[in-house]
């Protein structure tokens, strides 16, 4: 069985270091790597779209100039941004690789 493959930006590595870690955000570190996991076990986009769990981390795709990315709830401020690996519009089924874009801690405006 063929699972999702996830690639790590490199401002989602540096995001994910400056915002994450070197604050001290157990919680948040710990919700990471349940979507992380999640994405992980998935056997492609559609499956984990339609996952009971996407609905609990808020998996969700963005509107607008962003219909591209995908949105994860870290906590009630900061998303973490996936983008699916494949061409636009995206056929969810045959999606197996995604990548973690960065970490948004300004939602809503905010921050």
């Amino acid at each position: 069985m063929i699972l999702i493959k996830i690639v790590k930006g490199k401002s989602y590595l540096k995001d994910y270091d400056r915002k994450i870690i070197k604050k001290h955000l157990t919680n948040e570190e710990i919700r990471i790597k349940l979507i992380e996991n999640l994405i992980i076990v998935s056997a492609n986009m559609k499956e984990l779209i339609n996952s009971p769990l996407s609905k609990i981390y808020k998996i969700q795709k963005k509107n607008g100039v962003l219909k591209e990315i995908y949105t994860a709830r870290i906590n009630e401020k900061m998303r973490l941004y996936i983008k699916p690996n494949g061409d636009y519009p995206y056929e969810l089924k045959y999606i197996t690789e995604v990548e973690f874009l960065e970490i948004d801690d300004k939602h809503y405006g905010d921050g």
